[in-house]
């Protein structure tokens, strides 16, 4: 989708969730602050985006992407009629100071299609809506909260009320995250942008982002009343799983030791016994050096840990 937005005028959507989350893997809140104030102030730019090779991917993807989402749903729902285009204006809210440049506006007419979310609930689309349209070659998934940002900015400017992200992912398929309008969500970025625009008026920057900031941990005890998780056997499976696999591997490592042993003293590199084949041999391959390319992927982390 080409840029609609004039930068120093307007939030677009893709510079909404640094804002509001402070950093992206693509920028931070204090980088969009200094583009803005560069073109307010007519200073020439050249931009240095973190990971061209994606963009330029997810630029050629997007148009056939969008066609094989259309075609899934109208699979899905055969008795629905599905219209999609591409809007070739901004929608605005200009009170706001927000712009957003919409991947694609998507009609329902006839007969509602219902898609299944990240917690395993139907949700029911009817109307005009947004199409949101990602090429994610590291996806997890799942929604990303910078996708859902994305999809609320443009709900702000556009008016209208629910959305669908259409994910092509690395393995070649095609993921569909509906998206309800959420209130709350709506405001925490409007107040964000509002924010943004108050320290483009005072010449103010944003406070330093630190790596070592830890987020503070949130109790969800009482989120999970209702949940149909057993979310507490869910963590207890986790610890003892992991306990289990750490014992297992240090029992894998002492026997392959010891069979590595028997075979030296045989002076054997392949071998046989019974029903099962022995490789045991070194060998001496180049040594490699990891140095960094300058381009930004997303990485994961996960842990899990129960305090006495």
């Amino acid at each position: 989708m080409p840029k609609l937005t004039r930068t120093g005028y307007e939030i677009g959507s893709s510079e909404a969730p640094a804002i509001v989350l402070g950093k992206t893997v693509f920028n931070t809140n204090q980088e969009v602050l200094t583009n803005h104030r560069d073109a307010i102030n007519k200073v020439e730019r050249i931009e240095n985006f973190r990971n061209p090779k994606a963009l330029r991917r997810g630029t050629h993807l997007e148009h056939g992407v969008a066609d094989w989402a259309k075609e899934e749903l109208e699979i899905l729902n055969s008795h629905s009629h599905i219209t999609m285009y591409e809007p070739k204006e901004v929608f605005q809210n200009i009170g706001e100071k927000m712009g957003a440049s919409i991947d694609r506006v998507i009609e329902i007419s006839e007969v509602p299609i219902q898609i299944e979310d990240t917690n395993g609930d139907l949700v029911t689309f009817m109307g005009t809506g947004i199409m949101e349209i990602k090429t994610d070659f590291y996806h997890k998934g799942k929604i990303k909260p910078e996708w859902l940002i994305q999809v609320h900015h443009q709900m702000i400017c556009s008016g209208l009320t629910w959305g669908l992200v259409a994910c092509l992912d690395q393995k070649g398929g095609i993921n569909f995250y509906p998206v309800d309008k959420n209130d709350a969500l709506c405001t925490v970025i409007v107040e964000k942008i509002s924010e943004f625009w108050s320290l483009i008026e005072s010449g103010g920057d944003y406070p330093a982002f630190s790596e070592k900031d830890k987020p503070e941990l949130v109790d969800i005890e009482e989120k999970l009343v209702n949940s149909n998780h057993d979310f507490e056997q869910l963590c207890s499976d986790y610890t003892t799983a992991s306990s289990e696999a750490r014992k297992w591997s240090k029992t894998k490592d002492e026997v392959k030791s010891a069979i590595q042993d028997v075979l030296d003293t045989l002076r054997l590199t392949h071998a046989k016994f019974q029903n099962f084949e022995i490789i045991s041999e070194t060998k001496l391959k180049e040594k490699k050096k990891m140095i960094g390319t300058g381009e930004m992927q997303e990485s994961y982390s996960f842990s899990l840990k129960e305090k006495n």
